[in-house]
């Protein structure tokens, strides 16, 4: 029994493949960036899922013979599955936090004030201040204002509302002043007082006082004794009366005793000033 040859030849080596060393060193490089990129979620999957995918494809091609060396397929395959778990914990954590996240209400604009309703100011000039304050009130005017008089007019009562502002027929809200120039009273007549007849007085006559003379002093403390009246001097105040001395003369209830008087002489007017037996 004869055998093929063909039967008995050794199968032919694969040859390795460079392309594997290759997919396995770009799977390490991604590998190595979606480690960076795996706290970004959802977008980190881009970079991690491939890197995977190389370095499981690289290191398969070693295992099989047709890629002489592993390369950096272990390295890539560990840091692509940190990459991914990285990643797929971030996401979750995200959506986990936007579903709890209250949505937030933008803040209401405030509303215009509302427009003010304007009205038409009446007539109140020749109206006195109570009606033209009653009117102004009806016609619907909350702030009356008096302002300065212009003044009396003749035939116009003090009082009288001679000029508003705003004018009539103006238009005004509700609030704003309206300002009232009311007539004044006329002058009171200015009246001058007549002089009462005045009758001059007589200047009171005063009597001169005679000047004080005083004695002279004779530098002799002794009594003073009184001359001896004469039986022929006559009394030089006229009458029968005569007082030896101002003893007897205050005796006699006379003293004292002015020059006129009965009973007076000089020689008891001792300081001359018409006046004995003071």
């Amino acid at each position: 029994m004869t055998t093929s040859p063909t039967q008995w030849m050794p199968a032919a080596p694969q040859q390795p493949d460079p392309a594997a060393n290759g997919r396995a060193t770009a799977g390490f490089c991604l590998a190595v960036v979606g480690l960076l990129l795996g706290f970004v979620p959802v977008f980190g999957f881009l970079v991690t899922v491939p890197a995977l995918l190389l370095s499981r494809a690289g290191r398969k091609a070693f295992l099989r013979g047709t890629a002489p060396t592993p390369g950096l397929s272990r390295s890539g395959t560990i840091l692509a599955w940190i990459g991914t778990v990285i990643c797929a914990v971030m996401t979750v954590v995200v959506i986990a936090g936007s579903g709890q996240a209250q949505p937030v209400q933008p803040a209401a604009a405030p509303a215009p004030p509302p427009a003010p309703v304007l009205i038409s100011v009446p007539n109140v000039v020749g109206m006195s201040d109570l009606q033209a304050r009653d009117t102004l009130r009806t016609a619907g005017f909350t702030n009356v204002v008096l302002g300065p008089s212009t003044g009396s007019q003749p035939g116009v009562a003090a009082g009288t509302v001679t000029t508003q502002l705003p004018n009539v027929a103006a238009l005004a809200s509700a609030g704003d002043p309206i300002t009232l120039g009311e007539a004044a009273a006329p002058p009171a007549p200015v009246v001058v007082p007549q002089a009462a007849p005045t009758t001059e007085a007589a200047p009171p006559t005063t009597q001169a006082a005679r000047p004080f003379v005083a004695a002279p002093d004779t530098h002799v403390d002794r009594p003073y004794v009184p001359a001896p009246r004469a039986a022929s001097e006559p009394a030089a105040g006229g009458g029968s009366a005569y007082y030896k001395n101002c003893a007897a003369a205050r005796a006699a209830g006379a003293a004292p005793l002015h020059t006129g008087d009965p009973g007076y002489r000089a020689g008891l007017d001792r300081d001359g000033d018409g006046i004995a037996c003071e």
